[in-house]
């Protein structure tokens, strides 16, 4: 039986999994494709992140909504098949232990999604973006997610709408901005004004993921943290954050610029004193950044 990610949190500072989209990525898979086409890999990445350390998992279910696989592969009729696997295939990896969670994304993401599905001058396409969340999210509850994660919104007002979907379940909410340092989402508000609205939708968990490195996200969650009476998660980057002249993809900036293993235990210990409750990591971090990450607060690794 998966432990309750609420409970663990008033345990103390709880450790979830790294970079699972680049992770896949660079061990030569697509993202989602992997989850119909390479279970078992999938499976392993997972077990890899929880046999280092990971206390908590988080489902690979990006761009998994029934717009998004029919504007990637054309598969919209597999909706149910690769949400519910993608659930799985992360539950199997520590045998049922660890809470997963159920992973949503922007709606604005592709091409010609933004047009389809979430559009902010249009009014109407709220509904239509509602629609796509609450079909897939009605699939990962059912197949056993323990909590619902909406991350790396670049947008307050669209994530306000998928916060709002995810509470209709009742399952805790970690809703997870796109903001970092000194910058606002691309509608203009703050880490203290997201933290505060979030809250104020019923989010029981915010924070912030993916826009930079630990040295640049940790202020931003400290900000969250300042603003709102929740608790607080912060997951960076495993490689210091590019310029406007370095833009040459994550690949080269996973080896030219990584967060060394050993630099991530340390935030994550500088994280446990600032009083953030859930450190993980994102793209570019692996099982080893994980691995140092666990030694660093005291929690068992599963590998020898």
């Amino acid at each position: 039986m998966a432990g309750n990610l609420m409970e663990m949190l008033k345990e103390g500072i709880v450790l979830g999994d790294g970079g699972m989209y680049l992770e896949a990525n660079w061990r030569g898979y697509d993202v989602p494709g992997i989850i119909g086409s390479h279970p078992e890999a999938l499976q392993q990445i997972h077990r890899d992140f929880y046999n280092s350390g990971s206390e908590v998992l988080q489902a690979l279910t990006w761009f998994t909504s029934g717009a998004q696989l029919e504007e990637k592969y054309g598969w919209g009729g597999r909706v149910d098949e690769i949400n519910r696997t993608g659930i799985r295939a992360a539950k199997e990896a520590s045998d049922w232990e660890a809470p997963v969670g159920g992973c949503l994304v922007s709606t604005m993401t592709g091409s010609r999604l933004g047009d389809r599905v979430y559009n902010p001058e249009d009014p109407s396409s709220h509904a239509r973006a509602q629609a796509e969340w609450e079909e897939q999210i009605a699939i990962l509850v059912d197949a056993g997610a323990d909590f619902l994660i909406p991350e790396t919104f670049f947008r307050l007002d669209e994530m306000r709408l998928c916060v709002e979907s995810c509470k209709k379940t009742g399952l805790p909410t970690m809703a997870l901005v796109g903001i970092g340092s000194d910058t606002q989402t691309q509608d203009g508000a703050s880490a203290a004004e997201c933290a505060r609205a979030l809250v104020g939708d019923g989010a029981d968990i915010v924070g912030t993921v993916c826009i930079g490195d630990p040295d640049q996200m940790l202020p931003t969650a400290l900000e969250m943290r300042e603003a709102v009476d929740v608790p607080i998660a912060c997951q960076p980057k495993g490689f210091r954050q590019m310029t406007d002249t370095e833009d040459v993809g994550y690949a080269v900036h996973r080896h030219r610029n990584g967060v060394t293993p050993d630099d991530m235990g340390a935030f994550a210990l500088k994280a446990r004193a600032e009083g953030i409750d859930f450190v993980g990591c994102c793209c570019g971090a692996g099982p080893s950044h994980i691995r140092a990450m666990a030694e660093a607060l005291g929690k068992p690794v599963r590998t020898g």
